[in-house]
């Protein structure tokens, strides 16, 4: 009887696989590309954005910062200029006159580099250059050594009548230089008017020489004293001049 046939329950559709490709598939049809598989998966960027393109530089990455480049190479160190190197001294002009408590002065850049230095009531004068010759002339135009000669001509250190001259124009090319007083006090004069004297004795039975030493752009002038008896040649070999006889020019 029909109502009494038993219903057949239908099959339930079977899961679908992934397609394989067909054979007959064209390589170069891009329509239905494959899926991709998880290889090819999108790789981070170096920011750590799955989206970012790598081709894409509008995104630069943070800039290393100073731990991450290693230490910065240290700066040299720039050495110390002669004159920071100084201990403090009055200036020229301020003292009036050297004694054996102030027996030193310290003359400025300017004063140290324009005109002349003029010295008077000196009975001798010995200098230093920068290449360590020395020279020596005395009031009566007796020269020994060697003279420093300038671009003008024109000795560095010598006399001028009676009064001992250093042109400071060139005076980069002296090293240092004494003067050996004659029995007046000694005066020291700028292109500025300031000046300083210095008795010709200290103490008694002592003769007054006065060093100059250049310490960079400056000038500094010290009062030493000697025993009245001693020549020049003493003199020069106390304060460690040593001649550099037969390299100097006529005597005038």
């Amino acid at each position: 009887m029909p109502f009494l046939t038993r219903r057949v329950k239908e099959p339930a559709p079977p899961t679908p696989s992934p397609a394989a490709p067909s054979p007959n598939r064209n390589p170069l049809d891009l329509s239905a590309p494959p899926a991709p598989s998880p290889s090819s998966a999108p790789s981070r960027g170096p920011a750590g954005n799955p989206n970012r393109n790598p081709l894409d530089l509008s995104q630069h990455a943070s800039p290393r910062t100073p731990t991450e480049s290693g230490p910065s190479p240290a700066r040299p160190a720039v050495p110390p200029s002669p004159e920071s190197r100084l201990y403090p001294a009055p200036a020229f002009g301020e003292l009036r006159q050297l004694t054996a408590s102030d027996a030193v002065v310290r003359l400025n850049p300017r004063q140290s580099g324009i005109g002349s230095l003029i010295v008077t009531g000196t009975r001798g004068v010995a200098w230093e250059g920068e290449d360590r010759t020395t020279g020596a002339q005395s009031v009566h135009r007796e020269e020994i050594g060697t003279p420093i000669p300038t671009a003008g001509n024109r000795p560095l250190v010598g006399y001028h009548g009676r009064d001992a001259l250093i042109v400071l124009r060139h005076v980069r090319l002296l090293r240092r230089a004494l003067f050996i007083a004659a029995g007046p006090p000694m005066t020291v004069q700028t292109f500025d008017g300031s000046g300083v004297a210095v008795q010709g004795t200290l103490a008694a039975g002592q003769r007054t020489v006065l060093t100059l030493a250049r310490i960079g752009s400056m000038l500094e002038m010290r009062a030493e004293s000697v025993p009245e008896e001693w020549d020049d040649g003493q003199i020069w070999r106390e304060f460690a001049f040593t001649m550099t006889v037969g390299l100097g020019g006529p005597r005038r």
